[in-house]
């Protein structure tokens, strides 16, 4: 699995694309809960220090889902029916960050509460969808 720095470097266009679309916004984060069955939240992911971040309550249903399962699906929010200005999903796997140096950079002088958690997520599948009229497009990345 890529880290976000990861998928920069290897598709810029897309990813600057997908900065646009999830960072500073309020996305969609699938997971997976304890009896199988997705779960979606609405969360506000940022990008910082070449990683994908979000902050959650530790009491968080997403939290537990994702220490029982990292697998996460994040979808950027769409803006009106006919999807302008595009879709951004990305698939992959989240981790608590622990580190204090690592939760310092991805912090980039955001302060974090202690009533919270902050997770980074891992690239491994990218889509973008746009429209332009009847045309769709999209542009795929694998790790």
């Amino acid at each position: 699995m890529a880290s976000w720095a990861d998928f920069e470097r290897a598709a810029p266009e897309l990813a600057a694309f997908g900065r646009a679309r999830l960072d500073g916004w309020v996305a969609y984060l699938a997971t997976v809960d304890a009896h199988g069955a997705p779960r979606v939240h609405p969360v506000s992911p940022w990008l910082a220090a070449g990683g994908l971040f979000i902050r959650m309550y530790p009491t968080s249903p997403k939290v537990a889902d994702l220490e029982l399962d990292p697998r996460y699906a994040l979808h950027s929010p769409v803006d009106d029916d006919d999807g302008t200005p595009g879709e951004f999903a990305i698939r992959g796997g989240a981790a608590l960050v622990a580190d204090p140096e690592r939760l310092s950079a991805a912090n980039e002088g955001k302060a974090t509460p202690e009533r919270y958690v902050v997770l980074e997520f891992g690239v491994e599948d990218v889509l973008a969808t746009t429209y332009d009229g009847e045309e769709t497009s999209r542009r795929r990345w694998h790790a």
